[in-house]
């Protein structure tokens, strides 16, 4: 069975707060498994943000793991809804 981390996305998912999710995300990548994004509590969401989850998602896809989602926040399925990326997001409804 592969292991879940879970990484909390805080309360922005900007270009403001990239470097630092995207060093939380790194470190998970590095010790394997699957990714649980929890992203129920974010307020703010821009293309810089949802673009470093894209490549997460692919990045993983290569490696044989994969991204699900915790929880996700209305901002963030308007967001992506906006730019066409719902479904490569694979955001649930």
């Amino acid at each position: 069975m592969t292991e879940v981390t879970t990484i909390h996305c805080g309360s922005r998912l900007s270009i403001d707060q990239v470097e630092e999710l995207y060093q939380k995300l790194e470190g998970a990548m590095l010790s394997g498994g699957d990714l649980a994004l929890d992203a129920g509590d974010v307020h703010f969401c821009d293309t810089a943000g949802l673009q470093m989850l894209l490549s997460l998602q692919k990045t993983l896809a290569a490696t044989g793991n994969k991204v699900e989602w915790a929880k996700v926040a209305g901002v963030v399925k308007d967001t992506a809804g906006y730019l066409g990326l719902r479904n490569s997001l694979n955001l649930p409804d």
